[in-house]
C-alpha cells in the first residue's frame, strides 16, 4: 500500500501515546501532525484521536476522515461506544505494528492508496 505523504491527524492523545504513534507513521512515509482541538475541514487523510477527547461523539459526527480511536488501556465498553458512534477503528498502545498497518491499510483504501504485493 502506497501511503507515503499521507497526511494523520493525531489528536487528544497522551504524550507517550503520541510520540509512540508519530514514530511509526514517520517510518512509513507519512506526515504526521497533532492538534490540541480538531477541525471539522481538517485535511487530514485519518485522524486518530483519544478516546477520552472531549467532544468525541460530536467529531464522529461531522469528520468526513475515518477517525481511529486509541486508547492507553483497553476497555471493551469505551470502545463499543465510540464505534457505535461511528468511529472507524480502535487500537491501544503499546502498538503492535501489524496491527497498526492492518489500520492504515483498511481505513486509507481507496483514497489513493495501492496494495503492494
Amino acid at each position: 500500500m502506497d501511503i507515503q505523504g499521507k497526511l494523520v491527524l493525531l489528536a487528544g492523545l497522551e504524550p507517550a501515546v503520541a510520540e509512540e504513534l508519530k514514530t511509526y507513521l514517520a517510518e512509513r512515509g507519512m506526515e504526521v501532525t497533532q492538534a490540541a482541538e480538531i477541525e471539522s475541514n481538517s485535511k487530514a487523510d485519518l485522524v486518530f484521536c483519544g478516546i477520552h477527547h472531549p467532544g468525541l461523539v460530536h467529531l464522529l459526527e461531522v469528520l468526513d476522515q475515518p477517525v481511529v480511536v486509541v486508547s492507553r488501556v483497553p476497555e471493551v465498553d469505551d470502545w463499543l461506544d465510540a464505534m457505535d458512534a461511528g468511529a472507524a477503528d480502535y487500537c491501544a498502545a503499546p502498538f503492535e505494528r501489524d496491527q497498526l498497518d492492518w489500520i492504515l491499510e483498511s481505513n486509507l483504501k481507496g483514497k489513493g492508496c495501492a496494495a503492494v504485493a
